[in-house]
């Protein structure tokens, strides 16, 4: 599978950019080396202890259910800082791409049992972005895209590796 993510500025009312603002758009290619196999379905994620899953090909904990609604990040990185989930206290914000990962794990009906839900808005902890909220929502095109874009507050869903 190739993800090809692209940036877009947003603009104000005026058109005037907003600093530091941006829409993040990817599309996703599935390429297959000359053979017909089914993409969809294939189980990603299963579940673990303490309201935990679990990515059966890395590793990676995602936390099943997610904070109250957050308004800052500072806010957000106490949560994770504090948070002691599946006998584990390492956890932290995940990156807007893992968080894409996620989402698109569930639009593929890759997440087995796991109760996992990616709808609304989530803090992430991207180092260049010095962190942000956001959702990955559908493009208007009828295209299989999603972008991501930046809200005001969300809930942490925390992650570690």
């Amino acid at each position: 599978m190739v993800v090809y993510c692209t940036v877009r500025p947003v603009h104000r009312s005026g058109g005037d950019k907003m600093k530091g603002q941006g829409v993040v758009s990817c599309v996703i290619a599935v390429i297959v080396l000359g053979l017909v196999q089914p993409v969809m379905g294939a189980v990603r994620l299963e579940p673990g202890d303490q309201g935990v899953c679990r990515e059966v090909e890395n590793g990676r904990m995602w936390q099943v259910e997610t904070s109250r609604k957050i308004r800052s990040l500072a806010e957000a990185e106490t949560y994770v800082a504090e948070l002691n989930l599946g006998g584990h206290s390492d956890w932290r914000l995940p990156s807007v791409g893992e968080l894409f990962e996620l989402t698109m794990m569930v639009d593929l009906h890759e997440t087995g049992n796991c109760s996992i839900k990616v709808k609304g808005n989530f803090w992430s902890g991207d180092k260049d972005m010095e962190g942000r909220v956001g959702a990955w929502e559908l493009d208007d095109n009828c295209d299989p895209e999603r972008q991501y874009v930046p809200k005001q507050y969300g809930v942490v869903r925390a992650v570690r590796n």
